[in-house]
Formats: C-alpha cells, sequence, structure tokens
C-alpha cells in the first residue's frame, strides 16, 4: 500500500515534467528553424522628399527619420525656402552631425535662417543597429541542434528519478 500512493503521487511531478519538457522541445525546434536566417540584418536605402524641417537656423535643427534605426549615410539633394519657395543653394547650409541641417552663418539667403524648409533627403537604415540582435538569433539557434540529446536527458532524468522513488523507498519494517 505504501508504494501504490508513493506512485500516485509523482502524477503532478511527471505531468509537470512532460509538459516543461514538451515547451523546451517546441522551443529549441523554433530555435533551429531560426538558425539559417539573417533577415534582420539588411540595410536600407531611403529618400524622403519635401520633409519639411522646422526652423532651420545656425545651430541645426535634426529630420524626422534621425531616431532611425542606424541611420547613417545621411545625404541633402534639396532644400527649398517652405514660404517663398525659393531654392536655398548648398552653399547656405551644412550637415554639422547624421541628420542634422543648419544654416551657414552669414550667407546670403534672405528669409532662410530661422525658418521651415522643404528638404529632400537620402539616407540608409538597419544594418549595424540589428547586428547584435543576429548575432544572439544565431547563437541560440544553434543550440536548438542539440535537442534531441537534451530531450534524451530528460527522458532518462524522470526514469531514474521513477526508478528511484518506486524501489528506493523501502523502510524497514
Amino acid at each position: 500500500m505504501q508504494k501504490k500512493a508513493q506512485v500516485s503521487s509523482l502524477a503532478p511531478a511527471i505531468i509537470a515534467m512532460i509538459l516543461a519538457a514538451f515547451v523546451l522541445v517546441t522551443g529549441l525546434i523554433m530555435l533551429q528553424a531560426l538558425r539559417d536566417v539573417d533577415s534582420l540584418d539588411q540595410e536600407l536605402s531611403i529618400t524622403n522628399i519635401n520633409e519639411t524641417v522646422a526652423s532651420v537656423s545656425e545651430t541645426g535643427t535634426q529630420v524626422a527619420d534621425v531616431d532611425a534605426a542606424a541611420f547613417n549615410n545621411f545625404a541633402i539633394s534639396e532644400c527649398i525656402n517652405a514660404t517663398t519657395g525659393d531654392v536655398i543653394p548648398t552653399t547656405n547650409y551644412t550637415i554639422i552631425d547624421v541628420g542634422y541641417i543648419a544654416f551657414t552663418a552669414g550667407a546670403d539667403a534672405a528669409g532662410a535662417n530661422n525658418s521651415d524648409w522643404n528638404c529632400t533627403y537620402s539616407y540608409t537604415a538597419g544594418g549595424s543597429a540589428f547586428l547584435g540582435t543576429n548575432k544572439t538569433l544565431v547563437g541560440l539557434a544553434t543550440f536548438g541542434s542539440f535537442w534531441e540529446i537534451i530531450v534524451l536527458a530528460i527522458v532518462i532524468t524522470i526514469v531514474i528519478g521513477l526508478l528511484l522513488t518506486v524501489f528506493g523507498g523501502r523502510r524497514a519494517r
């Protein structure tokens, strides 16, 4: 009778182990599927046409997409005064930092300083920002190659645990 009680008290533990093994195997299979996927490291080339850049001054104003992941290779094609429609010569502005346009101090562009501009510019984004994520995914995905060994170890652990519980629980009478 005592052995029967021990075996019946194992049911919740066995069910929990089987559920944990199922979740582990499912996760490992998903990681294995990610192993050869490297789609996050794409570098995108983007062009914004006539974006309004507010109040461009000597201190510089950032464009709207400056917060895009891995924003780089920023290049301005053309800037137009949003009020007058006049093209602002390239000598009247400069890029002071990636994504920042500044009016050149002392330039001959009446009405261009501290005014809104419509700028057409291009940039690339996506490449280096996702490099760490890619390396993590690739590293975790190689872990999926060992799922058969991990499942076998879990099954052996369960069997040994059951054997020890059933046959190792004898007490002297």
